[in-house]
């Protein structure tokens, strides 16, 4: 598997990685999770928040698509603030220059199938957080169901919630926000079994023009 950082400055140069990842997302979060207000003709799940300041993470294996997430930085437009201002009752930890919003975390569902733990889901964790460290944020916020809470503190990650759960599309669903820490790189790589980096040490958007794509173990 290959890690792939891909933000407004190469975001050229992965334009047919991009159309899968909104492909892909479609069936994904509309297909398969009935999420119908994000249902579009064209079969691409895309939305106001995929603009050119968002950064995403994609794995790839044998150059095919299996996993994805996207970041929206909390000083500019983000999913949380604007479709999920309800959810947010409590303060953020830090300045919102110091966050950022994740969203729209998947993998393939066919590498899910049969696995107890997946290992695309294994680097979408770790790096995440070594990316959130690169850019110096100190917490990184997310709205999901119950579960996913669940799972960040199943992975030692230190989780707070900013609000009290709400049912959306019949699931219980709420806004925390995760602390950003080498402790919780460490966690999370012990808990995956990824033993080293999957992003370079001290790597910041904008990348070389180059890009990145750097070997995963799992």
């Amino acid at each position: 598997m290959q890690v792939h950082l891909v933000g407004a400055h190469n975001r050229r140069q992965y334009a047919d990685l991009l159309e899968q990842n909104h492909r892909l997302r479609h069936r994904v979060f509309v297909e398969l999770q009935g999420w119908e207000a994000l249902r579009r003709p064209d079969k691409r799940e895309i939305d106001q928040f995929d603009g050119p300041d968002a950064t995403y993470i994609l794995v790839t294996d044998e150059g095919e698509l299996v996993g994805g997430s996207r970041f929206n930085r909390l000083d500019g437009p983000n999913l949380l603030q604007t479709v999920f201002p309800g959810l947010v009752t409590e303060e953020f930890p830090a300045p919102p220059e110091l966050g950022a919003d994740w969203t729209r975390f998947y993998v393939r569902p066919d590498r899910r199938e049969g696995r107890r733990r997946a290992p695309e889901s294994a680097a979408l964790f770790c790096s995440m957080m070594e990316y959130a460290l690169s850019e110096g944020f100190s917490f990184i916020t997310f709205v999901s169901t119950v579960y996913m809470v669940e799972l960040g503190v199943a992975m030692g990650w230190r989780i707070v919630l900013l609000g009290s759960p709400a049912k959306i599309d019949g699931k219980p669903t709420v806004a925390a926000w995760i602390e950003v820490s080498e402790a919780a790189l460490a966690s999370v790589r012990r808990t995956t079994g990824i033993d080293r980096q999957l992003l370079p040490h001290g790597t910041r958007t904008p990348l070389p023009s180059s890009g990145l794509s750097l070997p995963v173990t799992s």
